[in-house]
């Protein structure tokens, strides 16, 4: 293999990150929306959290955190449910990227349990890789006063892949 084929078959891999700010329309009809699209190739996440910026008043939000891939296929839920709750402003959703695990809230900071002291991401062998496609919140309850800012950490596994919020 010549050195320039080398060159063409490696890059450089750097965190990336995205946030997708919330609006009061999200929650309001209780109902599923979009907060991400991947695309141009696979990723892996290194973490994702909520940011409760408006606090949930009017009912017991359980947002879940669901993926469907482009071109095909059904969607997949990527944790699971958070405790319902009228979470206060400030309140972080945390989730330790098990597929059992749960969008932990804690009150102004987000840690997770499952996570192993000293790093960063989700807990160790707990990776997640996505292929292209929408990572949505599927949430049965309404509120009318709720807004939670969706932020994600993520390695791109092609020159191409990206995250952009919706």
């Amino acid at each position: 293999m010549s050195l320039s084929s080398i060159t063409k078959a490696t890059w450089t891999i750097t965190e990336k990150g995205a946030v997708r700010v919330g609006t009061n329309a999200d929650y309001t009809p209780g109902g599923n929306f979009n907060i991400f699209t991947i695309a141009g190739g696979p990723v892996i996440i290194r973490e994702m959290f909520g940011h409760v910026r408006v606090a949930c008043t009017g009912a017991l939000l359980v947002p879940l955190l669901a993926f469907t891939p482009t071109g095909g296929g059904a969607q997949t839920a990527v944790c699971a449910l958070a405790a319902g709750a009228a979470w206060p402003i400030n309140t972080m959703l945390a989730w330790s990227g098990l597929v059992a695990g749960v969008l932990t809230p804690t009150a102004t900071i987000g840690h997770s349990d499952a996570l192993t002291a000293g790093t960063e991401g989700f807990a160790a062998g707990s990776v997640l890789k996505l292929l292209p496609g929408i990572i949505a919140i599927t949430n049965a309850t309404a509120d009318a006063t709720a807004e939670i800012d969706w932020y994600i950490t993520y390695k791109p596994l092609s020159t191409a892949a990206i995250i952009t919020p919706l």
